[in-house]
């Protein structure tokens, strides 16, 4: 059962922020709470104080400007999984989002708390990552903006600082040309593996790719390094060249064993589905 909490409901990022300040450690943001609540119960997390954003109206919004898609923190998985502007111009997150947990997860939980969790078993960050995508964040003082590369510090760690709320994800178009694909392993509804994937193709060769990779340890990653190495390769010599970076995703992904599967498991299945996701997303260029 959980204890009597006390129920904040601010209207403006200030007024969240100045409640985040004056309770501290005591008060929780609260917007779906898929995650909070379940920690509650389960006495993983201590709170006095429950912050409820969803009054502040901005949380909500999508918007699309100048190539551009801005999400608001508070928008449901629900709601993106079906969301014509994600569905049209960035249709690998809407899937990703489709995918999130089971329906009632995907009708509670939300975009920002999803990432301000940082929960490693998770799909929306991964997506997001191939996109270039940044996280707007404010406080009683003003905003700022972070790639979402760097917000992910590490398991459940981001760089939001006491008082902070994450308020937009950012997610720009990929260039003319590029297309997207999102796979995933699951068990007990939770994602395994993870790996997002944008390609560019020109006269049968990779021109441009971007690779990220989820759910195999502590955080989502974009591998840089393997992406400089797939430019002007064909594709069955891309996949031939993931095989062989195993020693790099070991060292960059950080893989462990849990009761989602063995490292060695999920490391051997990241250098399969980069190479079939890879595939999918030329064939959807194609298309």
């Amino acid at each position: 059962m959980l204890q009597p909490l006390q129920l904040l409901q601010p209207s403006t990022v200030a007024e969240a922020s100045r409640a985040l300040a004056e309770f501290g450690d005591k008060a929780k943001l609260y917007a779906g709470g898929a995650e909070l609540l379940l920690l509650l119960r389960n006495g993983l997390l201590d709170a006095e104080v429950l912050i409820d954003v969803k009054n502040i109206a901005r949380l909500h919004a999508v918007s699309l400007t100048d190539g551009l898609l801005r999400i608001g923190a508070c928008v449901t998985h629900r709601e993106l999984a079906a969301n014509p502007l994600l569905r049209q111009h960035v249709p690998a997150l809407a899937y990703a989002e489709s995918q999130v947990a089971n329906i009632r997860v995907r009708n509670q939980g939300t975009l920002g708390g999803n990432l301000a969790f940082n929960d490693p078993h998770s799909d929306p960050g991964t997506v997001l990552l191939v996109h270039n995508s940044s996280v707007v964040i404010g406080n009683d003082t003003g905003e700022r903006r972070i790639g979402l590369d760097t917000f992910f510090v590490d398991m459940y760690a981001t760089a939001l600082e006491a008082g902070d709320l994450l308020l937009e994800v950012e997610v720009p178009w990929l260039p003319d040309g590029m297309m997207s694909a999102y796979q995933r392993l699951h068990r007990y509804q939770r994602p395994t593996l993870g790996v997002a994937v944008a390609v560019r193709v020109d006269n049968e060769m990779i021109a441009e790719a971007r690779l990220a990779v989820g759910c195999v340890g502590p955080k989502a990653q974009r591998l840089a390094e393997l992406e400089g190495k797939l430019g002007g390769v064909t594709l069955a010599d891309a996949k031939k060249v993931v095989a062989e970076e195993k020693k790099y995703l070991r060292e960059l992904l950080r893989p462990v064993d849990d009761l989602l599967g063995s490292a060695e498991y999920k490391l051997y299945m990241t250098g399969v589905m980069l190479g079939d996701t890879l595939e999918q997303a030329s064939v959807i260029l194609e298309d």
